[in-house]
């Protein structure tokens, strides 16, 4: 995507909500396949259908037009308001680009709730160039008691690199593989090679987009603990009681 792709209605729309932090935040809950206790909540960026019609064409056009990561931060900093609101020990899971994390004003509104229960995933705009540079940045975070998440992990040849580079604390399938694997050997054979390495390496394991009930009941039985996904919740408000069970 280049410049000349975005339109000059998109970019007003930018700077309109970059002017009056017009973002919304959905939560989609994480539980325990096994009884569904909520474990976290999963924040994801919404915004007026008249600005943009989904987030992806929102944080797209932002980051074509180098407002990306200045977009980002306000929609973690939106997050980040509700941490009063989550209910007691569920963690705050926060979307982040490694182009946004190795911004340093990133890295410090991070910090300064890191005692609160985060956890960031790492989202992939543009291939990683320096794994170094991005390995440090994850070390402070790490060290302050935020856990790194990596997304997409069986996706392809990208995801896997950074599950390897970055040793993350908590490994997330992505919809793709979780989509009919109770129908499909592959898919199988795949999520139970990667539930035996995260055990492994001891991280967390967590299948997004789970939409059926079979779907639930085969990651279940192939050693998958957590997952998120339509049939379990759909993103929305945050509950206003304690946490439980949602299955």
């Amino acid at each position: 995507m280049t410049m000349a792709h975005v339109t000059t209605p998109q970019l007003g729309a930018l700077h309109e909500v970059l002017r009056t932090e017009a973002v919304g935040t959905a939560f989609q809950p994480i539980v325990q396949l096994d009884d569904g206790m909520v474990c976290g909540y999963e924040a994801l960026a919404r915004f007026e259908r008249d600005h943009f019609a989904n987030p992806a064409e929102a944080f797209a056009a932002a980051a074509t037009a180098g407002l990306g990561v200045e977009l980002e931060q306000l929609a973690i900093r939106r997050a980040l308001l509700r941490l009063n609101d989550l209910p007691a020990g569920a963690w705050l899971s926060l979307n982040a680009s490694v182009e946004a994390l190795l911004a340093p004003a990133t890295v410090e509104m991070l910090l300064a709730h890191a005692h609160r229960g985060l956890a960031v995933e790492v989202t992939e705009h543009v291939p990683v160039r320096d794994y170094s540079a991005l390995g440090e940045v994850l070390d402070v975070l790490r060290a302050a008691g935020i856990l790194i998440a990596v997304d997409d992990a069986g996706a392809g040849f990208a995801s896997l690199s950074h599950i390897l580079q970055l040793r993350p604390d908590i490994i997330k399938l992505d919809i793709g593989l979780t989509r009919d694997i109770d129908t499909d050997p592959v898919r199988i054979a795949l999520t139970r090679a990667l539930v035996t390495f995260a055990d492994s390496v001891g991280a967390l394991l967590i299948a997004e987009g789970i939409e059926t009930y079979a779907e639930h009941e085969q990651l279940r039985s192939l050693g998958v603990r957590h997952g998120q996904g339509y049939y379990i919740a759909k993103p929305g408000a945050l509950p206003s009681h304690h946490i439980e069970p949602l299955l």
